[in-house]
């Protein structure tokens, strides 16, 4: 028998939720700031493109996957409602990993490279951006409907 660590509506789950939708918050918000910034700033301002890909090394990088491992403690404290199996939560797992990838392989890069003065590489920057706005969209439509249950 699998001993659970809390119940939905308990207060360890609730802090756990708390800290996930937190770390969710911090982990997009370079995301959402990046479109922004680069058309107030300019395509050719360095400080701009370096502050974005600082946020994006020490915020988006690091949130995300403390996100998604607090999403798999709550799922684990919810085992009585919710399964690992479940095809909402399986989607959401490869999104994180697609997420993960993204940031690692395509805007970090993306940003050095910017940031070594490849004009280039705000494509790139601006194409992971997209992705990244998407792949939230539609985890917030899988963890508030998940459809499957």
């Amino acid at each position: 028998m699998t001993h659970v660590l809390a119940a939905i509506g308990s207060t360890s789950y609730k802090i756990t939720l708390l800290l996930h939708i937190l770390a969710v918050i911090i982990a997009f918000a370079p995301a959402w700031l990046t479109p922004i910034l680069f058309r107030i700033a300019g395509p050719t301002d360095k400080n701009t493109s370096d502050a974005l890909g600082l946020a994006v090394l020490r915020l988006s990088l690091p949130f995300v996957a403390i996100a998604g491992i607090l999403g798999f403690g709550l799922a684990g404290m919810s085992e009585k409602v919710y399964k690992m199996s479940q095809t909402w939560l399986m989607v959401a797992i490869i999104l994180w990993l697609v997420q993960l990838a993204v940031l690692f392989f395509v805007a970090r890069p993306g940003f050095k490279a910017l940031s070594a003065g490849d004009a280039a590489a705000r494509g790139r920057v601006m194409a992971s951006t997209g992705v990244t706005h998407l792949i939230l969209l539609v985890m917030l439509y899988l963890m508030i409907w998940k459809p499957g249950l």
